[in-house]
C-alpha cells in the first residue's frame, strides 16, 4: 500500500509538471517561435522592434483570403510564423519579418 501511494504522488507531480515541460522545449523545438503573448511577456516585442501583430495578421487575412487560426513569433529574423485556415479548408503557413 506504501508504494501505491509513492507512485501516485510521483504520478501527479509528472501529470502538473508536463505543461511546464513542454512550453519550455516549444521554445527550442520550434527554432525559436512562441506565442505572441509569450513573446510580449519575455521583451521580445518591444527589444525587438516588432511591426504590430494585429496590422500583420490583417495584410495575411486580406491576401491569403484565410483566417489565422496560430500566430507565433520566431526570435531568428525575427519572424512572424501565422497558420492560417483558407475558405476552402486547406491549411497553409506563412511566414512575415517580424521587423
Amino acid at each position: 500500500m506504501r508504494v501505491s501511494i509513492k507512485l501516485l504522488r510521483v504520478a501527479c507531480a509528472v501529470i502538473l509538471c508536463a505543461p511546464l515541460l513542454v512550453s519550455a522545449s516549444d521554445v527550442h523545438g520550434q527554432g525559436g517561435c512562441v506565442s505572441f503573448g509569450q513573446a510580449r511577456k519575455a521583451g521580445w516585442v518591444s527589444g525587438l522592434n516588432l511591426r504590430p501583430a494585429g496590422s500583420v495578421k490583417k495584410s495575411v487575412e486580406e491576401r491569403t483570403g484565410g483566417k489565422v487560426v496560430s500566430f507565433k513569433v520566431c526570435r531568428s529574423g525575427p519572424t512572424y510564423k501565422l497558420t492560417v485556415m483558407r475558405p476552402d479548408g486547406n491549411v497553409m503557413t506563412v511566414t512575415e519579418p517580424a521587423q
